[in-house]
């Protein structure tokens, strides 16, 4: 039988994940001496407490604890001997087969605790076509590890924060696209629903049109009493304006039709009288020469509504002209949020910055905040280059979700404009976490 150790083939390193009650554990693989097994508790070494049994057996031993170790824990067993050469062998002299043994079953210990550390480092994969240096650079505090620009060697990074902002950036920008794209969306059904009335009023106008011609050249008022009229109007001297009935002289399905006779752009502008509106707006027109516009009343709603439906080309309706439902332009930040949306404590500081595309006007904001704050309120504000719009600025009181709104000193931004959001005050015994906030605008 040999009286040396035998080293096989096995990894120096064992965990067990400890039940609370069992106190010996067993190491499979062999030692020369107790000092050789390092004993871990999760990450924190021990060097008391247990005690070693099999050093210099070739299957092992066994690790006892005074007392069990708490359940959950995971107990790392793992060999740690020194790296060192302990004999020496003299020229000529005689070479005993149990101290050679002995020596080769080190060096094959050594070899397997080398290259156990080495499996669990960080290394190419042996199939890796690159040369890069992966010698890492200078430790630099709340930098993250990075490839540089050729992919061939590591260099410290952006901060910590600074991925935390650009992701908050991130998802302010996904926020504001989604907001854009609703409002787009509702712009976008309030013009289908309107060309769909003009059209019906368009239909339903050619029963009693045309029953009477009448000649115009310059601005006139249309009475009451002109149901079913056609006006030809002739625009060569410049616009004419033609003001509708107020629609409570008139009879519900009053219609009339607007013919151009001339060939020039000039147009012709219907405006309307009190609070009706012509198209959702309070004007229409067209301009296209021998263009034609069948107006038509509808008297259910309150106030009145006049649909007007144009044949051939007619001039664009600004964006004044739209009612202000069809035009929303709201815009969204958060603050207080980490990786995957989780709620976290929101500070004071800048939580998004935006340049306006075009001129719009705010009219109010909303918010909620997942976590309510405690001790003091949570105070938001919005800039404009750099200067509040509040005099009193929207918060989140102590112990509220809802956000009370603020004050608004300045409401019109034009395209260009820095718009900014900010935290500028937390709360005290708790800061308070996640908080959305929407300012409420419409384009101008």
């Amino acid at each position: 039988m040999p009286t040396h150790i035998q080293i096989g083939d096995i990894t120096p390193r064992l965990q067990y994940t400890a039940d609370g009650a069992q106190t010996a554990f067993t190491y499979p693989f062999p030692i020369f001496k107790d000092a050789d097994i390092e004993v871990f508790f999760n990450d924190q070494k021990q060097t008391t407490g247990y005690t070693v049994a099999g050093a210099g057996n070739s299957s092992g031993g066994n690790i006892t604890f005074a007392v069990a170790p708490v359940a959950s824990v995971i107990v790392t067993l793992a060999r740690r001997i020194s790296l060192q050469r302990t004999s020496d062998f003299q020229e000529s002299g005689t070479l005993p087969s149990r101290i050679l043994n002995d020596e080769m079953d080190y060096l094959t210990a050594s070899l397997q605790q080398v290259a156990s550390a080495q499996n669990r480092s960080a290394q190419l994969a042996v199939t890796d076509a690159s040369n890069a240096n992966v010698t890492l650079p200078s430790p630099e505090a709340n930098r993250v590890l990075a490839w540089n620009g050729a992919a061939n060697a590591f260099v410290n990074g952006p901060t910590s924060d600074e991925v935390t902002s650009a992701q908050l950036h991130a998802s302010n920008a996904l926020a504001s696209q989604s907001a854009a794209a609703t409002s787009a969306s509702s712009a976008s059904g309030s013009a289908t629903s309107a060309a769909s009335s003009a059209a019906s009023a368009q239909t339903a106008a050619a029963s009693n049109l045309y029953a009477s011609n009448v000649s115009k050249a310059a601005n006139f008022v249309v009475l009451p009493t002109d149901d079913g009229k056609q006006f030809l109007i002739d625009t060569t001297a410049g616009n004419v304006t033609v003001t509708l009935p107020d629609g409570s002289t008139a009879t519900d399905g009053f219609r009339i039709a607007l013919g151009k006779t001339s060939a020039d752009n000039n147009a012709v502008i219907v405006n309307r009288t009190g609070t009706d509106t012509i198209n959702g707006g309070t004007s229409w027109q067209f301009s296209v020469p021998h263009g034609q516009s069948v107006i038509a009343l509808d008297t259910t709603p309150a106030p009145d509504v006049w649909f007007a439906a144009g044949v051939g080309l007619v001039a664009p309706i600004g964006v004044a002209e739209i009612q202000d439902n069809a035009k929303p332009y709201d815009i969204a930040f958060i603050a207080g949020f980490g990786n995957l949306m989780v709620a976290e404590n929101v500070s004071v500081q800048t939580y998004g910055e935006l340049v306006v595309p075009r001129s719009i006007t705010v009219v109010g904001e909303v918010g909620y905040l997942d976590v309510p704050a405690a001790g003091q309120a949570v105070v938001l504000d919005i800039e404009k280059n750099g200067i509040s719009i509040y005099t009193n600025k929207p918060q989140f009181a102590a112990t509220a979700n809802a956000l009370s709104i603020g004050t608004l000193a300045t409401t019109a931004f034009v395209a260009g404009d820095r718009l900014t959001f900010k935290v500028t005050q937390t709360g005290t015994t708790t800061v308070g976490q996640g908080a959305r906030f929407t300012l409420k605008s419409i384009l101008a």
